[in-house]
């Protein structure tokens, strides 16, 4: 078939045959899972790669807003200053993206921290200061799924300020009438959850993580922190949030999700070490060719990663997004054994 072609090269040409046009997973970033492969529609998702945003609606904080429960005592009763929210705006602020762009830019999970504000009856996203109001972000979500049925989305609703039980009913009670049969019911095996299950046999589009108690008994459509366990480095040094994220996906579990946080965190005497600077400045595209050489290195699958999340994830042109997507290159099982131990195609190594 191959004429006179060395063994070499004949492999070589076997590989290009099969990969073809799947070199760059990322040509549609809108519409990247509808236009996997046919075979990565079939592994599941929690042995896919998938990009997600860290605090995930931030874009809109400045100054001007509110401090919110989660910053601290000591700054909410400075909060009159405009000196301390201005820092704490600074500082606060992880993504420049709206929903609506993240999702355009090929994001996939949310992490939602939520709170309630003095004398106003809706719920808001925080991280230090308020931001968007809930119901209108779950709403562009929920619009961006009608129009793109094999896309889905993963939100975690990681914390919650302010909350009563009653403020617990009104969100989950939000969630259900929002997505309604696109929610994915809980399941204790996640083996069979692929985007095909979901999006063709099924019309499932959104896996909504609840990680609080208020949900553990009768809410069949929400899921539990064990589910998708995401440990939290809480380092600045990126050899120390390196070492913990590798030794995190050494001890994940294969049944489950898991969700990696390449975040680098700040704390209180950083900040103050660099008051006239920003989390994205110091943080984020400084870091961003570490984060980036880390994650090209990762391998999905059982025991790889899984959901890998960051800060600011449009910088150099939604670089953080491709090269998350592009790991599951490293998936498709329909290539020829190779002749020897190890032969790199497409930057890969193929065992």
């Amino acid at each position: 078939m191959y004429g006179n072609l060395s063994p070499e090269d004949e492999y070589s040409t076997k590989i290009e045959r099969i990969i073809g046009e799947n070199t760059d997973l990322t040509r549609d970033l809108e519409n990247w899972m509808s236009k996997l492969p046919q075979s990565l529609k079939l592994v599941p998702i929690i042995y896919l790669a998938i990009p997600g945003s860290h605090d995930s609606f931030t874009s809109n904080i400045t100054a001007a807003c509110g401090v919110s429960p989660d910053s601290g005592e000591l700054l909410q009763d400075l909060h009159w200053l405009i000196c301390v929210k201005t820092i704490i705006a600074r500082w606060t602020k992880t993504q420049s993206f709206p929903v609506n762009d993240q999702l355009k830019s090929g994001i996939r999970y949310f992490d939602l921290r939520i709170s309630t504000k003095k004398n106003d009856t809706d719920l808001y996203f925080c991280h230090g200061m308020y931001s968007f109001e809930v119901k209108g972000v779950l709403s562009d979500i929920s619009l961006f799924l009608e129009t793109h049925s094999h896309e889905i989305v993963i939100l975690d609703c990681q914390h919650f300020y302010g909350f009563t039980q009653e403020t617990h009913s009104k969100l989950m009670q939000m969630i259900t009438k929002m997505y309604g049969t696109k929610l994915l019911p809980y399941s204790d095996h996640m083996d069979h959850l692929s985007l095909d299950y979901m999006t063709n046999q099924f019309r499932y589009q959104v896996i909504v993580i609840y990680r609080s108690d208020a949900a553990r008994f009768g809410q069949p459509l929400f899921w539990p922190s064990a589910s998708f366990p995401s440990p939290w480095p809480d380092t600045i040094d990126p050899n120390v949030l390196f070492n913990a994220l590798d030794n995190g996906i050494k001890e994940r579990s294969e049944n489950v999700g898991f969700i990696t946080q390449c975040v680098l965190t700040p704390s209180v005497s950083d900040i103050f070490a660099h008051l006239f600077n920003t989390l994205k400045e110091k943080l984020a595209i400084e870091f961003e060719d570490q984060r980036t050489g880390w994650i090209s290195k990762q391998i999905p699958g059982r025991g790889g990663v899984n959901i890998i999340i960051g800060d600011f994830v449009d910088l150099a042109d939604n670089l953080f997004t491709k090269t998350v997507i592009n790991l599951n290159l490293k998936l498709l099982g329909d290539l020829p054994k190779p002749l020897n131990s190890v032969i790199i195609v497409n930057g890969y190594n193929r065992y």
